[in-house]
């Protein structure tokens, strides 16, 4: 278990997760964020990619939960590919806002030592 390799696994995960090459039927899911963020209270959307969970539950279109469940499913490759045991983690979620400078993105969980990982994402 390579400890200090989580901020950079959670770090290519959430990049990839709102990079331009994650669509879905011709559609962007970082623009479906962007929408979805806007009607939200918070201006915030939480993805638990643990359970597939997004808060706060609105009604989502089909792309948004096809692309949860494919990085989902993908997650555990990703952190074998970065040498992260699974069990290890807490629920990996990411959390998209929209704030006075633009958009930002945190991928945040706790490691089994109790240490809380968060980073941020340049959009």
């Amino acid at each position: 278990m390579k400890y200090k390799e989580i901020d950079a696994m959670l770090h290519n995960f959430g990049h990839s997760f709102v990079s331009l090459m994650n669509y879905v039927d011709d559609q962007y899911i970082v623009d479906l964020l962007s929408s979805f963020a806007r009607l939200s209270a918070t201006r915030e959307i939480s993805i638990n990619f643990s359970n597939g969970s997004v808060a706060p539950e609105l009604p989502y279109p089909a792309e948004l939960a096809k692309s949860i469940a494919f990085w989902q499913g993908w997650l555990p490759q990703h952190m074998h590919n970065h040498r992260i045991d699974a069990q290890a983690l807490s629920p990996i979620v990411l959390r998209y806002r929209l704030t006075s400078l633009g958009q930002e993105v945190i991928v945040e969980s706790t490691d089994d030592r109790g240490r809380q990982h968060k980073v941020f994402v340049h959009v």
